[in-house]
């Protein structure tokens, strides 16, 4: 399960419930996709590549809850679009809320669950590390929350209200008419100008069937049961650029968790510095997510090259038998292809 909360107020909650929409934003975004995304190339500092990265990680199908802050987490909606810029003002919510996705009521419960509720008991602490990490770093307009803690919220509504109820208002289709792609800038003599975008542009692309170069990196499309981008993992910024879990259930008849992808990304070269960022990255996730299982953790780095440091640090690793992966990208005709190097 695939699920996304995002954030509202007393204000903007019931114009995103009875519009149809969740969107991400800031005050004093451009109006025009052209014209965030010359900001953001001038100001590498800006946010808006990184608030796009967290529309883009957004499918079709995915689970969405809505946060009222001071309030609680509504539910239950999903995703009913592709993402797309439209700034035009719906109700309350102006201009600053651009990058939108339409949403569609799947349970209405009148009653929400309290934020206290998440980190009532152990159980519930062990699953909602996601939303605690992000707490304690700062507000993020969209949040992918991994598949238990989306289990458990939908648990705790039904708990708080026992059953859904049929919504006491008329909920409107969105109305605008002004939506346009969300297309990333990619291309600078072959890298991409700015990490961010690497980002972003990975997580919209990662689970495409199509892709066999995504597809070796990651295996097949259909056993990504759950990815995320700026998965943060401690009490201070430290995030993980791309969180994959993996799942099978074709040989077991039950699912079966099998690999955790942990992947950091450089524009630039990479040196060994990185790889022991990587390293780090999948120790925290052996011990905290894969049940100190470490061959089911894979590291992968991802750069435009890699120095000597890089590779023999990555030849040298004794991480686990997986081995470590390092995978160059390449911008090319308005794409960007990756490859494994073999450092053997």
């Amino acid at each position: 399960m695939r699920a996304h909360v995002f954030i509202t107020d007393k204000d903007t909650y019931p114009v995103i419930r009875d519009n149809s929409f969740c969107g991400v934003g800031i005050a004093g975004i451009p109006n025009t996709l052209d014209s965030v995304n010359d900001v953001n190339l001038n100001n590498g500092k800006k946010p808006y590549f990184k608030m796009i990265g967290d529309i883009l990680g957004t499918r079709v199908g995915d689970i969405v809850f809505l946060y009222e802050r001071q309030v609680g987490f509504h539910g239950i909606y999903k995703i009913a679009s592709i993402p797309f810029f439209d700034p035009t003002p719906i109700g309350c919510i102006d201009g600053k809320w651009p990058l939108r996705v339409e949403i569609e009521c799947l349970n209405y419960f009148p009653l929400p669950v309290p934020e206290d509720y998440l980190f009532s008991s152990k159980e519930y602490e062990s699953k909602f590390w996601g939303w605690f990490y992000r707490k304690i770093q700062g507000p993020r307009g969209i949040n992918t929350i991994n598949p238990e803690a989306a289990e458990s919220l939908i648990e705790l509504l039904v708990k708080i209200n026992g059953n859904a109820i049929n919504k006491p208002i008329q909920i409107k289709p969105y109305s605008s008419a002004n939506k346009s792609p969300i297309k990333l800038p990619l291309n600078q003599n072959g890298k991409v100008y700015l990490e961010d975008i690497l980002r972003a542009w990975l997580i919209a692309n990662i689970d495409k069937r199509e892709r066999k170069d995504l597809r070796e990196i990651f295996g097949p499309s259909e056993d990504l049961e759950w990815f995320a981008n700026n998965v943060p993992y401690h009490v201070t910024k430290k995030n993980i650029d791309i969180l994959c879990y993996h799942k099978n259930l074709k040989y077991t008849g039950y699912p079966l968790r099998y690999k955790f992808s942990v992947v950091e990304l450089k524009r630039d070269t990479a040196n060994d510095k990185n790889v022991t960022q990587v390293i780090e990255y999948s120790k925290w996730v052996t011990g905290r997510l894969a049940g100190s299982e470490i061959e089911t953790v894979q590291p992968i780095l991802i750069a435009f090259d890699f120095n000597d440091s890089a590779i023999q640090k990555a030849r040298n690793s004794d991480f686990n038998e997986r081995g470590f992966l390092l995978v160059k990208y390449t911008v090319n005709n308005n794409d960007i292809q990756f490859d494994i190097i073999n450092y053997d």
